[in-house]
């Protein structure tokens, strides 16, 4: 998985030294990041019958477009063309030298080599990831909102990065057979339920948030009079509240982290609205200022377990298994296969272009947890080097608990009939 392939600099000018310096960690991110060195068209005919196989039972029960894959990014930097944007700090070396090493490695896993045509090279990237899976389902693609704070202004100091609705929704009506739109906006916008009235009207059925990165307190008591309008709409037009739960490492966060506490839910949730939480809460516990609502320590996956098998919410709260493979968070892997009774609750998530980043995506660790055989994880090396979002779904087919042998059922990789994405 290793390329002789080089991410473009940044155009700010640096010093010979720099330059060097900086080479030299653009190399490492090639080495992190993505750089792989074949083409998704070339998987039929490369491949091992072995990866082959492999490929061929992760599609058993799921023919034509049914597959799902309800937790997508689209990023960008071209903010005069799409209004996509991306925060400085991210961008430049003199600014922050981590966030810059680590969105090189997010570029290098996306196909991003020219900064200037960054929208187009991600949008083509994903596209032909998605041609080339035998069977291409349809995949939710995410705006996101800029960080606000409580009298409803726009942050961009401490934004990550922005992806507007309307540029998902154009691509998302461009390209119907394989996108659908999933929207973001910020509960304390001033113009908050206005927008959100607009998109559902127009058949838009998710709304993303990333409580942590973009400062929503979901359960808020001060915010109430911006939160409850917000909550009546959504459940008013049935849309859904596609919710990250647990510390994100993704984005900048570190203020807002127990925003990721998935209780925080169930305030739309006794609203009636339905709400799924991304990665289970795979990442984080309680903290002591969370003893109000749970005790220290309480691992925020063991919350969000409970709300899924609490009756109360049947028919509103879901999750996508979107990073559970991922080296922090596949421990908790047989927390969720070991229990049936949240299976049917469960939805297909890929978060690329995570997938992608050879970094966090460690196949080894996963023999060595029970979780894949050796012969299995040679064979899905193979289809990650040449499509890891095809590599994303086989591997969730295939991997299973460490001692009973449990799978996840091939419900959680199609539509959800109380999820539908039309």
């Amino acid at each position: 998985m290793i390329s002789s392939r080089r991410i473009t600099p940044t155009s700010t000018y640096l010093p010979r030294a720099m330059l060097i310096a900086v080479s030299a960690f653009c190399v490492s991110c090639d080495l992190l990041g993505g750089a792989f060195d074949h083409e998704p068209k070339d998987l039929e005919n490369e491949i091992s019958a072995v990866a082959h196989s492999l490929v061929d039972q992760a599609f058993e029960g799921i023919q034509g477009d049914a597959l799902r894959d309800y937790h997508v990014h689209m990023l960008g930097m071209n903010t005069a063309e799409n209004g996509t944007w991306v925060n400085e700090e991210w961008q430049s070396p003199w600014s922050g030298f981590l966030h810059f090493f680590q969105f090189e490695i997010y570029k290098s896993a996306a196909g991003v080599t020219d900064e200037q045509q960054a929208d187009a090279q991600y949008l083509a990237r994903l596209k032909n990831l998605i041609q080339f899976m035998p069977e291409r389902g349809k995949f939710g693609i995410m705006a996101f909102d800029f960080f606000h704070d409580e009298q409803g202004q726009p942050n961009r100091e401490l934004s990550t990065f922005h992806v507007p609705n309307k540029y998902v929704l154009t691509l998302a009506r461009k390209y119907p057979e394989i996108f659908f739109p999933i929207i973001s906006i910020h509960p304390y916008r001033q113009d908050a339920t206005t927008a959100l009235r607009h998109y559902a009207q127009q058949g838009v059925r998710f709304v993303k948030w990333l409580p942590n990165a973009m400062g929503i307190d979901p359960a808020s008591n001060t915010m109430q009079d911006k939160l409850l309008p917000y909550y009546r709409i959504m459940k008013e037009y049935d849309m859904v509240l596609i919710s990250h739960t647990g510390v994100e490492v993704a984005a900048e966060a570190e203020e807002h982290q127990r925003f990721g506490n998935p209780l925080l839910l169930k305030k739309p949730l006794d609203i009636g609205v339905k709400v799924v939480m991304t990665h289970v809460a795979s990442l984080g516990e309680c903290e002591k200022e969370e003893r109000p609502i749970c005790s220290p320590g309480t691992p925020y996956i063991d919350l969000a377990i409970r709300m899924l098998e609490d009756p109360k919410y049947a028919g509103l709260v879901f999750a996508d298994i979107s990073a559970l493979t991922q080296y922090n968070r596949h421990h908790n892997l047989d927390k969720i296969l070991e229990k049936p009774s949240i299976h049917s609750r469960l939805i297909n998530g890929s978060d690329y272009p995570l997938p992608a980043i050879n970094i966090v995506i460690r196949t080894r660790s996963l023999v060595s947890s029970g979780h894949i055989n050796p012969e299995e994880r040679d064979a899905l090396n193979e289809i990650y080097d040449y499509n890891p979002l095809l590599f994303d779904f086989v591997l969730k087919r295939t991997l299973r608990h460490s001692k009973t042998g449990t799978r996840f059922p091939s419900s959680v990789f199609v539509q959800h009939p109380d999820l539908t994405t039309n």
